[in-house]
């Protein structure tokens, strides 16, 4: 079972049908050459230039000057209609003579005597409109006709209108503006921005909204208590419990017993107090080493690990890479040999 390889696109050697003449190479027996311009295409036969070659197959197409055929390049005429004469043109018989119809005279040209029904315009009309707009213009046939179409005036005064009258036809007849006396009287229910504020009393009761007074200040009943909290420092526990402290204010012992904060009232109880501790896996030094500490391979010994170097990988490598053979690579079984056989495989158009 021979390799296969997929995916492959299969490129033909090409180029413009102008480029083909110009270079004119010789191509190899059997070697097929494609004009990229014309989708035609010649083989080679190893001997004769490009301009000497047949193309390959029978090309047919339209002559650009007469209507024939090009069959490999030559006009070549298919099909030739008879001589059109009295009661036939190019093969097609024409109707009797008379009013209306087309004659063809003995000499094969043709003329129409007369078209009865073009004869309603030979006077232009005059097309009038009325009604709700007016406006006329003549047409007799020749061309396209524009109509300037104006409104009948309904007897409004021109102007900017709030409220309006229209009529069955939606014509405004009439025009006022609004006043107070046209505005119903609605409900906060109707009203759909008002916000919930709208619907509630002022005071300072829960569910009212409170006011400003005349200080702009709110009323000092809907303000809750606030504490700020602070860090005090005191040289003993006595002095700690005589401080006058909140609930989340923090003491600093300066005689070393640490810091505390207050959980509950009052101050004075030492059980009200609670003891900050502090971290007890503080790192204090790194490989003998303190503060912002940058270690290099000068300051680890190897151990059992062995660093790399420059010297060390290129002995591995040519001890380790020159006893390997292709196949024996982990993508070995993927690599074409001088005995392989090779199938390649473009795919299906579908």
């Amino acid at each position: 079972m021979g390799k296969t390889l997929t995916d492959v696109t299969l490129q033909l050697k090409n180029g413009t049908k102008a480029n083909w003449a110009s270079i004119n190479p010789t191509l190899a027996k059997g070697e097929l050459g494609l004009e990229s311009d014309t989708a035609h295409f010649k083989f080679g036969d190893g001997v004769n230039p490009w301009t000497d070659l047949a193309y390959a197959g029978t090309i047919v197409k339209a002559s650009a000057s007469n209507g024939q055929l090009l069959i490999d390049g030559i006009e070549t005429i298919i099909y030739t209609l008879p001589q059109a004469a009295i009661s036939l043109l190019g093969g097609v018989k024409s109707q009797a003579a008379g009013s209306g119809k087309v004659v063809v005279g003995s000499d094969g040209t043709m003329s129409v005597a007369e078209v009865p029904k073009a004869d309603i315009l030979t006077t232009a009309r005059t097309l009038t409109f009325s009604g709700d707009v007016a406006g006329n213009n003549n047409f007799d046939g020749s061309g396209n006709v524009t109509f300037a179409l104006a409104l009948v005036s309904s007897g409004v005064t021109a102007g900017t209108y709030t409220k309006l009258t229209v009529d069955a036809k939606g014509r405004v007849t009439a025009g006022a503006n609004i006043t107070a006396s046209d505005v119903p009287s609605l409900t906060l229910s109707k009203i759909t921005d008002s916000g919930t504020a709208a619907a509630k009393n002022v005071g300072v009761a829960a569910g009212n909204v409170p006011l400003l007074d005349s200080n702009g200040k709110l009323n000092s009943s809907v303000i809750p208590a606030m504490a700020i909290n602070e860090i005090y420092t005191a040289a003993s526990q006595t002095a700690m419990l005589a401080l006058s402290a909140d609930v989340g204010d923090v003491c600093a012992r300066t005689d070393g017993a640490g810091s505390f904060m207050l959980k509950a009232l009052p101050a004075t109880t030492l059980a009200n107090w609670v003891q900050l501790t502090a971290p007890t896996d503080v790192v204090t030094s790194v490989n003998g080493k303190t503060g912002v500490v940058v270690l290099t391979t000068d300051n680890v010994a190897e151990g059992t690990n062995l660093y790399y170097t420059d010297a060390r990988a290129t002995a591995n490598f040519n001890t380790n890479f020159a006893n390997k053979t292709v196949g024996g690579l982990s993508d070995g079984a993927n690599v074409i040999m001088s005995g392989d056989s090779l199938v390649i495989d473009c795919g299906t158009v579908s």
